[in-house]
């Protein structure tokens, strides 16, 4: 009696420990799920009150948005916002930071001379004010785009086609962060002010189906890939991501759009990247070259 009890016994501890482990790995797989359908697609939500603006907005204005309906590159995010402050009060500019997609209204987006994406994720904007800003920027305004700005999680065409003009396919996953050197190219007396030549850094290397140098845009820095791991293959999820961009691969660029004008740059994962000199001094000239500052 006493061996059938624990046999019993043995058993039903076992039929528990099975179901915990299933039970487990369900969880785990669902949780999988979501974060990759987050990275991918992002949970979507959208803000439409118009915000309380400073008073004190002068014409030199900058609107950093870092909204993250995707990935949030929080480290990053934190670290750029000081940075960017900083850098406005010492060239007397205005700056309105905001993680709300409310400020997207005609009103108000007219205030800004400049909007910066800070690593934004997701589908930030409603259909509307998708429809505010594409006018925006086509009507005169600046705009400039850092790292995840220019990811595959905004599902927005005309921002991919027309604004970044590049499509984005991964980054390297083995290593994630390599290093590697970026080679100044353009010759704008603005733009390459002050910046070196020559820039070896450690960074998450975006790769994009589409060269924008083909797309009509200038190219800042390219990237020397010749020691990069491109690979982003990822098992059951993707098996063709082990491709570089080749010889040319730009990874800052800037042109014009309608009447505005657009920089994007596929560097600043870590939040060291905006204590790096060169990186800042080069998001300085970006600003004052969309924003026309210094017309």
């Amino acid at each position: 009696m006493i061996t059938n009890q624990n046999s019993m016994m043995g058993k039903k501890i076992f039929k528990i420990a099975l179901l915990s482990i299933l039970g487990l790995f369900v969880i785990l797989f669902i949780a999988m799920g979501v974060f990759i359908y987050k990275v991918k697609y992002g949970i979507n939500f959208y803000e439409t009150s118009p915000p309380e603006l400073p008073s004190e907005l002068t014409e030199h204005s900058i609107l950093l948005f870092s909204k993250t309906n995707g990935f949030r590159h929080g480290e990053a995010i934190e670290a750029s916002i000081p940075a960017f402050e900083l850098m406005a009060k010492k060239n007397g500019w205005s700056i309105y930071s905001t993680d709300k997609g409310g400020v997207f209204n005609t009103e108000q987006l007219q205030k800004f001379k400049v909007v910066i994406w800070n690593n934004t994720s997701g589908k930030v904007l409603n259909k509307d004010q998708r429809k505010i800003f594409k006018n925006y920027i086509e009507e005169g305004g600046g705009f400039i785009g850092i790292h995840a700005a220019g990811d595959d999680s905004h599902q927005w065409e005309w921002y991919t086609d027309t604004v970044l003009s590049a499509r984005f396919s991964h980054h390297p996953l083995n290593p994630q962060f390599q290093q590697a050197t970026m080679n100044l190219e353009s010759n704008d007396e603005l733009l390459s002010q002050e910046l070196t030549k020559s820039w070896t850094r450690k960074e998450e290397w975006y790769m994009f189906y589409d060269n924008p140098r083909n797309n009509g845009c200038e190219i800042l820095y390219t990237v020397d890939e010749t020691g990069i791991n491109p690979s982003g293959n990822l098992k059951l999820l993707a098996s063709d991501k082990d491709w570089g961009m080749g010889a040319d691969h730009p990874i800052v660029w800037y042109h014009d759009v309608g009447k505005g004008r657009a920089f994007y740059s596929a560097i600043g994962h870590k939040g060291s990247s905006f204590q790096e000199p060169n990186h800042l001094k080069m998001l300085e000239n970006a600003i004052r070259y969309v924003g026309r500052f210094d017309n």
